[in-house]
């Protein structure tokens, strides 16, 4: 949280947007997303069909990790809200292929009817489906 405060410091309008809107809600962010990595790097490796997570850009991983915490822990956070998001940051920071990309992962946690209260039940929830399709 310091480097993403530091790195917005020599902006004074970013750091009164940083101040008033974000400050307390980037820091539950940050420590969800540290707190739940590693479930949430096995559901993008996971829907990233033929993609190792390494070979994903940081940039667009580090979209995907948030946008998935936000999707599972921040209920009062409309998924498609979270998903328009995180598509236009992929496409202002991301590189060519960034939002579609995003939006290809993003999509699946979008549709799910139920909706996951923790990146561990998300996962839970994509195991259970990968079985019925598997059946079919």
């Amino acid at each position: 949280m310091a480097f993403f405060e530091q790195h917005f410091a020599n902006d004074q309008d970013e750091v009164v947007k940083l101040e008033r809107v974000v400050s307390d809600y980037a820091r539950d962010l940050i420590s969800a997303v540290s707190r739940d990595r590693e479930v949430i790097d096995k559901v993008i490796s996971r829907l990233s069909h033929h993609w190792k997570l390494y070979r994903i850009n940081r940039v667009d991983r580090n979209i995907l990790r948030m946008a998935i915490a936000e999707m599972t822990i921040f209920p009062d956070v409309p998924r498609p809200v979270v998903l328009n998001e995180a598509i236009e940051i992929g496409k202002k920071y991301g590189a060519e292929n960034s939002a579609a990309f995003i939006n290809g992962i993003l999509d699946t946690v979008q549709v799910l009817h139920t909706q996951p209260v923790s990146s561990a039940q998300l996962y839970e929830l994509l195991a259970k489906l990968d079985e019925i399709e598997s059946t079919d």
